[in-house]
C-alpha cells in the first residue's frame, strides 16, 4: 500500500493507531464500515475521516476502494517500501511512554546484571551474534548461544540475564531453553513478535514489535518479517544500559 510518508508523519496519536489497523488487517477493512472499525480500535468516526483527508482520500469509501485495488500481486519495490512503511510504524510505537519504561526497565536488568547472554535460532540467531559483538563493544559483558541443544550452566555466575530474540515465540527449542534459564534464577527479557507467545508469556518483560509476518511463495518455510525493530531495540537497549552503568559509577566517584 502506497501510502506517503509526509501524509503519515502528519497523523495524530490516534489517526495513527487506526492507520496501523489498517495496514496490518486490509482484508477486514474492506469488510468493514466506517462505524464498525471506529468500535474495533476505540475511536469515533470523525477520527477515521480526519485520516482519510489526511491520506489524501475524499472519504471512508474512497480509502475502502483503494484499499481493493491494492489485492495484487506485488512488485519487489512495493514489497520493500511494505517493510520500511512496517518499521516506521513501530518506531512511533516505541517512541510512546508506555515503551519507553518497558526499554527503561529492560536496561535496568542489563545494568544490574553481571552477564547477558543472548539466545536464538535462525535469523534471530545471527541477530544474537551480533548482539553479543555489539554490548561487548559497548562495555557490556555479554556471550551467546549458538546451539540451544547445548547445556549451558549460568547458576553461580552471579545475576544474569538471558535475551531471547525469536520471531515467532513458539519455538520448542527456545522455549526449553529459555525454561532452564529460569530454572537458574536468570531473568529473561524476550524480543519477540507476538506479545502473546510463549516466550514473551515466560519472561520476566517481554518487548514485542508486532508486525504483520512476510513469507518467501518461493520459500514456503521462508519468515521474512522484517528484523529491524529488533536491531533497533537491541542497540537501544545497550546505549540505556551502559549509560545506567557510568551514572552510577559517576555518583560513586562524587560520593
Amino acid at each position: 500500500m502506497m501510502f506517503q510518508p509526509e501524509q503519515i508523519s502528519k497523523l495524530n496519536d490516534l489517526e495513527s493507531l487506526v492507520f496501523d489497523f489498517i495496514i496490518k488487517s486490509p482484508e477486514k477493512v474492506q469488510q468493514m464500515t466506517i462505524r464498525d472499525l471506529a468500535s474495533q480500535v476505540h475511536v469515533s468516526t470523525s477520527t477515521i475521516v480526519r485520516l482519510c483527508t489526511k491520506l489524501g482520500f475524499e472519504g471512508w469509501a474512497d480509502l475502502k476502494f483503494y484499499l481493493k485495488s491494492q489485492f495484487r500481486e506485488k512488485t519487489p519495490e512495493e514489497q520493500h517500501y511494505d517493510n520500511m512503511l512496517e518499521f516506521d510504524m513501530f518506531l512511533r510505537r516505541m517512541n510512546t511512554s508506555n515503551y519507553q519504561q518497558r526499554l527503561n526497565a529492560a536496561a535496568k536488568l542489563i545494568a544490574e546484571a553481571d552477564y547477558t547472554v543472548f539466545l536464538g535460532i535462525g535469523t534471530s540467531g545471527s541477530l544474537s551474534d551480533y548482539a553479543t559483538k555489539y554490548f561487548v563493544n559497548t562495555g557490556l559483558r555479554s556471550f551467546v548461544i549458538s546451539d540451544p541443544f547445548q547445556a549451558v550452566q549460568v547458576k553461580g555466575m552471579g545475576h544474569i540475564v538471558a535475551i531471547i530474540l525469536s520471531v515467532s515465540g513458539e519455538t520448542s527449542q527456545v522455549i526449553n531453553k529459555e525454561l532452564e534459564f529460569k530454572a537458574d534464577g536468570a531473568k529473561i527479557i524476550s524480543i519477540t513478535n507476538n506479545e502473546d507467545s510463549t516466550v514473551a508469556k515466560l519472561a520476566d518483560l517481554q518487548l514485542s514489535y508486532n508486525l504483520v509476518n512476510e513469507w518467501s511463495k518461493q520459500y514456503p518455510l521462508g519468515n521474512l518479517t522484517t528484523q529491524l525493530p529488533v536491531l533497533a531495540i537491541l542497540e537501544i537497549l545497550a546505549h540505556k544500559a551502559i549509560d545506567l552503568i557510568l551514572d552510577e559509577q559517576d555518583k560513586k566517584i562524587a560520593e
